[in-house]
């Protein structure tokens, strides 16, 4: 990293990272239902570019890529969404800050986390004050009325039978009920989910071109012991509690279920490299537990136990922060 830093990289190089920074960050605000996906790249383009080609370089391609994109929007008037698009790119910065200073991957994600986060809310805030909306409340109305035409449509469409329009519409109206509560927690997860992403991806392909990686591979990872104990607290506020503290505490229990889905996939990537499968039954094994309901309980269930059992073997018995996740 620091040597192609020193001699500098080829142009054609740099012309390619700044147009896939360009394209990254401009496509989604350009047709949000085809290109979405890429804001989750974002982070990920942002921290390879910044720990392969030191900050001065990294940072130079960056700049170009956003401005450049931010010219593309405002002449196409898309300028509004391209904000959100650039809002995933500061993360990339506190997580390579992390790496280089070779911090764990639970402090790496927290700073990650906690920018990310943090943008989205200054946009919310932002919006709120220029337009005089409240952009969370417009976007639960919209779910809610996406909701609503999606059951309109069902019933009368002639192929739905009406056992199964009853089922809809009753899981319809739950949704309805449902969804406002938890968003924050859905929200929180996306987060969530865009940093482990970026951490495991990024750790990953600096491996691939370097042969060294700023942090352990993922199958030995995990999140803080103590953890479980705030999750416990939680789970007994939801139990006795009721109102808006019962909404918080329930959110907290989700949020807390998707890092321990992380924690029981790290554990199960462990004993998968353990026990050396074959790469096409791995796949398979992945898709198999990540994408059904009861695997995701699994998934769940193996990250609380870890905690309790060490079930990997990697506890030091002197157990600091630097040995987590």
């Amino acid at each position: 990293m620091a040597s192609e830093e020193q001699a500098g990289p080829e142009l054609g190089k740099v012309f390619q990272n700044i147009f896939l920074l360009f394209l990254a960050a401009f496509l989604p605000a350009l047709n949000f239902s085809v290109f979405g996906w890429l804001n989750g790249v974002l982070p990920l383009l942002t921290f390879m570019l910044l720990y392969m080609f030191g900050l001065n370089v990294g940072n130079k391609m960056i700049l170009t890529g956003g401005i450049l994109a931010l010219i593309a929007g405002l002449a196409t008037a898309r300028i509004e969404p391209l904000l959100i698009s650039l809002s995933m790119i500061p993360c990339g910065y506190a997580i390579n800050w992390s790496a280089l200073r070779r911090e764990s991957p639970v402090r790496a994600g927290l700073k990650g986390i906690t920018v990310l986060g943090g943008f989205w809310i200054f946009l919310v805030a932002v919006f709120a004050a220029i337009y005089e909306i409240n952009p969370y409340a417009e976007f639960l109305q919209a779910l809610d009325q996406g909701m609503v035409e999606a059951l309109e449509y069902y019933r009368r469409s002639d192929t739905v039978p009406a056992d199964t329009l009853i089922i809809l519409e009753t899981s319809l109206y739950q949704m309805k009920g449902l969804l406002p509560l938890i968003m924050p927690s859905i929200l929180t997860g996306v987060v969530i989910l865009t940093i482990w992403i970026t951490l495991t991806a990024g750790n990953r392909m600096v491996y691939q071109f370097t042969g060294n990686s700023p942090w352990p591979r993922q199958r030995l990872w995990r999140i803080p012991d103590n953890l479980i104990w705030l999750i416990i607290v939680m789970a007994l506020v939801a139990l006795v509690s009721s109102g808006q503290i019962q909404i918080v505490a329930i959110n907290a229990l989700i949020i807390g279920g998707i890092l321990y889905f992380f924690q029981g996939l790290a554990v199960f990537s462990f004993f998968l490299h353990k026990w050396n499968l074959p790469m096409l039954l791995r796949s398979f094994l992945y898709v198999m537990v990540i994408f059904q309901s009861f695997g995701t309980l699994i998934l769940i269930g193996t990250g609380l136990a870890d905690v309790w059992l060490d079930l990997r073997k990697i506890r030091k018995p002197a157990d600091t922060e630097s040995a987590n996740l």
